[in-house]
C-alpha cells in the first residue's frame, strides 16, 4: 500500500487536530490532507508520472512534509537533498536520479541554480524563479492516490557522502510502513496526545522517519525547527509544550551548556537520541537537566532507520546502551571484519542487518551493493561498517565506526573508549579522538578538546594513562573553540583529520 495513504486515514480519525508548525505557518490534519492532494494534482497537472522522482531541497517546515507525502500521493519518488551538499554533489544526486522536478525556496535558489541537469520544473516556495508553490497547489479535488506495492520504490535518501560520494539509499512503502509503525510500537508515548518537536533535518532518515512521519501515524502534533540552535529549542518546548523530542548527541551537550534554567519544560517527558553514541558521562546530566528519560537508539540511512531502541517500559536501561535490536523488525549479527565468523557475547565486531526496515540496495550503484551485501548461511545481511557486542542481556553497544578505528602501531584502537575516558575530567565540554599520521607507529591517537579553561593536556594523558592501555593513551592533545560537524550535527572526522593530520 502506498504509504501516503495514512495521511488521509489519519485526517479521517483526527481531522481538526494540530498536524504540523513551523515559524511561519501551521497545518491541522484536514489541511494537511488537502494539500497534499492539492501538491498531488499540481505534480500531474505538470506531467509528472508515477515512478518519476522528484527532488525536494528545502528546510525544515511544512513545505517539505507536503511536497514529500504530495510527491508520494502522485506515485512519485520524493528525493530530500541535504542543504549542505555542495554545488557539485546537488548536481550529481540531480543527474543520478534523473529528477524530472525539483522543489526548493527562494532562499535556496542560487544553490540549485545552473547545475548543469535537464529538470524538467522548477517549483519554487517564497520565491520568483519557476513554478511558485502557491500556483501549484492552486487546485480543488481529492486526488487519488497512486495505487503502490509495499515492495515498489517510496523514497531515496542520499547518505551524507563525508567519505565520497553519497549514495542513494532505497527504502520500499513497506520499509516505511515498518518503521512508523515500529517506534510507534516501541515508542509507548507516541500517541495523538504527543506534542514532537522535529528539528534534525528531514533530509536526513532520522528527522524524516524518526519522528515525522511516525508521529504523522499517530495523528500527534509535531514542530518543525528549519535550524537548529539551542535557544530557540529551548523556546519552542517550552512555548509549545512539547512532549518529546529527538537530538543528536551535540544538540543535548548544545542544551547542557547553555542551560535550562528559566525554561519551563514540564511537558517534556522523553528525549530520543540517535545519529551517533551520546558520552555516557552526560546522560545522568541531561536527564536532570531537561527532567526527561533519556532513549538512546541506533540506526542507518540503509535501516530506514529502526534497528535498536531502549523502550521506556524495559527492564534495565544502560548506560552507553542502543538498547536491544527491535526483534519484531530486525535481526542482527555481530562478527569478525576481516573473516567473517560470528563473535560471542561481549565480543567486538561488526553489525550486520536484516529484515523489515532494511533497504533493498543502493540506487544505480553495484558497486556499493557488492560491497554492503554480504551472504552468510543463505541469507543476506547488511554490513553496517559498526563495530559493537551484545551483552548476556541482549544489550547492544556500539564502539566506533569501523572506518574509525585507529591502527597504532599494530594495535587497534577504538575512539569512543577513549572519548568515554576524557569525558569524565571535569572542564571538557566535547572531545573528539581521531587517528593522525605518525611515521613510527603509522597513527597515533589525537585528542581534540573544548575545554573550559581549566583542563589541560597533562589532565588528558594522566586520566588516560589511568584507566587505559599505553598504546590508547593520546600521544597529542589539541584544544579548539569548537569541534566541526556535519549538516547532521554529528562530529566531522574528516574535517579534524584533515586538520591535525601532520605527522606527529
Amino acid at each position: 500500500m502506498n504509504f501516503a495513504n495514512h495521511v488521509d486515514i489519519t485526517a479521517r480519525n483526527h481531522g481538526g487536530a494540530l498536524a504540523v508548525a513551523d515559524p511561519a505557518r501551521e497545518l491541522t490534519y484536514t489541511e494537511l490532507s488537502r494539500e497534499t492532494d492539492a501538491v498531488a494534482s499540481g505534480l500531474a497537472e505538470l506531467g509528472v508520472d508515477p515512478g518519476d522522482r522528484v527532488a525536494l531541497f528545502l528546510p525544515n517546515g511544512v513545505t517539505f512534509l507536503t511536497a514529500y507525502f504530495g510527491a508520494m500521493k502522485r506515485g512519485a519518488v520524493p528525493v530530500p537533498i541535504n542543504l549542505r551538499f555542495d554545488p557539485e554533489t546537488i548536481g550529481f544526486v540531480l543527474r543520478s536520479t534523473g529528477a524530472s522536478v525539483l522543489v526548493t525556496s527562494g532562499r535556496f535558489e542560487d544553490a540549485v541554480a545552473d547545475r548543469d541537469v535537464d529538470i524538467e520544473h522548477l517549483v519554487v516556495a517564497d520565491g520568483d524563479a519557476g513554478t511558485g508553490y502557491d500556483e501549484l497547489v492552486d487546485t480543488e479535488g481529492r486526488a487519488d492516490v497512486c495505487e503502490r506495492r509495499s515492495n515498489e520504490l517510496a523514497e531515496l535518501l542520499f547518505t551524507s557522502g563525508t567519505t565520497g560520494r553519497p549514495k542513494g539509499v532505497k527504502h520500499t512503502h513497506g520499509n516505511l510502513a515498518a518503521n512508523g509503525w515500529g517506534y510507534v510500537r516501541y515508542f509507548e508515548f507516541y500517541s495523538a496526545e504527543t506534542v514532537g518537536l522535529t528539528v534534525v533535518p528531514l533530509f536526513h532518515a532520522a528527522g524524516l522517519n524518526v519522528t515525522a512521519t511516525p508521529l504523522v501515524l499517530v495523528g500527534a502534533e509535531n514542530h518543525f525547527l528549519p535550524a537548529w540552535d539551542a535557544e530557540t529549542g529551548l523556546e519552542t518546548m517550552a512555548g509549545r509544550g512539547v512532549t518529546t523530542a529527538m537530538f543528536v548527541p551535540t544538540m543535548v551537550i548544545d542544551l547542557l551548556e547553555f542551560g535550562t534554567e528559566g525554561y519551563d519544560l514540564s511537558a517534556l517527558s522523553h528525549v530520543i537520541v540517535g545519529g551517533s553514541p551520546m558520552p555516557k558521562e552526560r546522560i545522568e546530566a541531561a536527564e536532570e537537566a531537561l527532567g526527561v528519560t533519556l532513549l538512546e537508539g541506533y540506526g542507518m540511512t540503509e535501516t530506514t532507520p529502526a534497528a535498536a531502541v531502549n523502550r521506556p517500559d524495559q527492564d534495565v536501561r544502560k548506560a552507553g546502551s542502543i538498547g536491544p535490536p527491535m526483534r519484531d523488525l530486525v535481526d542482527v549479527r555481530i562478527e569478525d571484519p576481516e573473516t567473517g565468523r560470528a563473535v560471542g557475547v561481549d565480543e567486538k565486531g561488526e553489525l550486520l542487518w536484516r529484515g523489515d526496515t532494511v533497504t533493498p540496495g543502493y540506487w544505480n550503484d553495484p558497486e556499493a551493493n557488492a560491497e554492503s551485501f554480504v551472504d552468510r548461511e543463505g541469507e543476506t545481511w547488511l554490513r553496517s561498517g559498526d563495530i559493537g557486542r551484545m551483552d548476556e542481556d541482549g544489550h547492544l553497544f556500539v564502539e566506533d565506526r569501523l572506518d574509525d578505528m585507529i591502527v597504532t602501531g599494530g594495535e587497534n584502537v577504538y575512539p569512543r573508549e577513549v572519548e568515554d575516558v576524557v569525558y569524565e575530567l571535569d572542564g571538557v565540554v566535547e572531545v573528539s579522538v581521531v587517528g593522525t599520521p605518525q611515521e613510527r607507529l603509522g597513527e597515533q591517537v589525537t585528542a581534540v578538546v573544548v575545554g573550559d579553561g581549566t583542563v589541560t593536556a597533562s589532565d588528558v594523558e594522566s586520566i588516560c594513562r589511568d584507566r587505559l592501555a599505553d598504546y590508547k593513551v593520546p600521544r597529542s592533545v589539541e584544544f579548539v573553540e569548537s569541534i566541526p560537524k556535519t549538516s547532521t550535527r554529528k562530529v566531522d572526522k574528516v574535517a579534524l583529520r584533515e586538520r591535525f593530520g601532520g605527522d606527529g
